[in-house]
């Protein structure tokens, strides 16, 4: 994948929570299209994210003295002789948990997952245990796929700035074209048929039809796993909903439509790295000599 071709707005930074994570602990989530990692450190919690390649974290964890490494995301299988391999929306949802409970808001520790990356994955959660409801192939992939062929040169920093600049009443069919006001429970400001209008509206328009396309559809299917789940509460996660606010923006708008609750965790793209390492330093699985 070239530069600049992947398909989150993901930054690295340091986390400031004492005790997430035990000194030592190192996760990885090696994505489809990027690797995250989440270590332990005197300051605090190194964050750092690259495109995912063969050599990457080899390279990573050349450098690093970790004592306990766990690793996840779809590419895990290439690394996994450099620490234990957990499952994707396990340590999704574990690093999700300690994210809520580090702010002071993991509650009665009971929501749905939705694990938002190059697609979208669902989990019930509680407590410590978590159940896979299945996904949706729609998520940062779709989007990125769809727009560069409109638009190949955008980098996908540069496709969600123009969407958040868009207005996908200009490419969207509204309820309110169609019924001015609403039908029913549906607002009129709701999408009555995503993108229909082809001809008109601008590129930056197009995006954030395109944009809200995702959003509104991942939340109607998260209503459903909800309703499975007999939760209220949807918490996101994941590189998708990393820096993306009009996407989360339409999540919340769409999901309040069904009764939900929509919040997301500081950092959502490492939720997983950090689930990894903390199951990691719980099974006192060493790093790889």
């Amino acid at each position: 994948m070239s530069d600049g071709a992947h398909a989150h707005v993901v930054t690295g930074g340091l986390l400031s929570r004492p005790g997430l994570l035990p000194d030592g602990a190192l996760g990885i989530d090696a994505g489809i299209t990027l690797t995250k990692v989440a270590r332990a450190t005197p300051a605090g919690i190194a964050l750092e994210a690259r495109e995912t390649q063969p050599d990457l974290d080899e390279r990573w964890l050349a450098a690093d003295a970790a004592t306990a490494v766990g690793v996840t995301g779809a590419r895990a299988s290439s690394i996994g002789a450099a620490g234990a391999v957990v499952q994707e929306i396990e340590a999704g949802a574990r690093g999700t948990r300690a994210l809520l409970d580090g702010e002071g808001r993991l509650g009665g520790g009971e929501f749905l997952l939705a694990l938002l990356g190059t697609g979208t994955a669902f989990a019930a959660v509680r407590d410590v245990t978590m159940q896979h409801l299945g996904g949706t192939p729609l998520g940062g992939g779709s989007f990125a796929g769809i727009a560069r062929r409109v638009e190949p040169s955008l980098t996908y920093e540069q496709l969600v700035a123009r969407a958040e600049r868009g207005d996908r009443r200009r490419v969207d069919v509204m309820i309110s074209d169609v019924y001015p006001a609403g039908i029913g429970r549906v607002g009129p400001d709701l999408t009555a048929a995503h993108l229909a209008r082809a001809t008109e509206g601008s590129l930056d328009d197009f995006l954030a039809g395109l944009l809200n396309l995702h959003g509104e559809n991942i939340a109607q299917i998260a209503a459903g796993r909800a309703q499975a789940a007999r939760t209220s509460r949807v918490v996101l996660a994941g590189g998708f909903a990393h820096g993306n606010a009009p996407l989360v923006a339409s999540i919340t708008s769409m999901a309040a439509l069904f009764g939900l609750s929509v919040e997301t965790v500081p950092w959502p793209a490492y939720a997983g790295a950090l689930g990894a390492a903390i199951i990691a330093a719980e099974t006192g699985t060493e790093a790889a000599s």
